[in-house]
């Protein structure tokens, strides 16, 4: 191995660490050409550097407006950014997106990650299932969305209760669990429940494919950057509303 030499286990118990080759500071930055004058950058960008002020965007997005008869305000308008002028050429804040009305789904949809989850492959597992109350506000052997009990109250719900969960995109039935660690007018279901098909425990019948719960990519709504085309999953919030069954 490049770095420090360590003839073994024993060595490197001594030694608690392990240094590798010292790294050239500035090796991947390129350098000025004193022939011709001009930088020679390694990075794939009009001005061959790092773009804080980004020339490469600027450049493709002018080349879009004059193809298509417009102005670069107007695409990023019609692709749903709030940036105008310079501020779309450096790092800036753009409000959350929030999908469905909040008459409609008066509810702020929040997909989290369990602290046992390994992907998505730790449902068929009976250790993730018995210990899931770690996650502090769930239950062992269950699918529950956490709900305020000021909200529940005005819904009519208590704890246990099976409820039907709906946004612009779908809906999944699950089981109410009232706890107080969730802010009203948002509700909080974990990422990972709702298999059918994915063996004996993740399913709560896998023989006749009934799933345990509800999975919550059925709620979330398919979104995407306009610019770059990547996916925006969390890019978001999605709004529900919360029904009695």
């Amino acid at each position: 191995m490049k770095g420090d030499q360590i003839t073994g286990w024993a060595e490197f118990k001594k030694r608690g660490i392990y240094n590798s080759e010292p790294y050239k500071y500035k090796k991947n930055w390129g350098k000025d050409n004193p022939e011709t004058k001009k930088f020679e950058g390694k990075f794939k960008t009009e001005t061959g550097k790092f773009e804080f002020y980004s020339e490469t965007l600027k450049k493709a997005l002018n080349m879009h407006a004059d193809k298509h008869k417009t102005s670069v305000d107007d695409i990023l308008k019609s692709s749903g950014y709030e940036a105008q002028g310079e501020l779309a050429f450096v790092p800036h804040y753009e409000s959350p997106k929030r999908h469905g009305s909040d008459k409609e789904y008066p509810f702020t949809f929040i997909d989290y990650k369990s602290r046992l989850n390994r992907e998505g492959r730790s449902q068929n597992t009976t250790w993730y299932q018995e210990f899931k109350k770690v996650d502090v506000g769930d239950v062992s052997w269950e699918d529950v969305v956490k709900i305020n009990p000021l909200d529940a109250k005005k819904l009519g719900l208590k704890d246990g209760d099976s409820v039907k969960l709906t946004s612009p995109s779908g809906s999944i039935t699950t089981k109410a669990r009232l706890w107080e660690g969730v802010r009203p007018g948002t509700v909080a279901k974990c990422y990972g429940q709702g298999h059918w098909a994915y063996g004996r425990v993740a399913a709560k019948d896998y023989s006749n494919a009934v799933a345990r719960g509800g999975n919550n990519n059925e709620l979330l709504v398919d979104d995407y950057d306009r610019l770059s085309g990547s996916t925006a999953r969390n890019g978001g919030f999605t709004g529900v509303k919360i029904e009695k069954i």
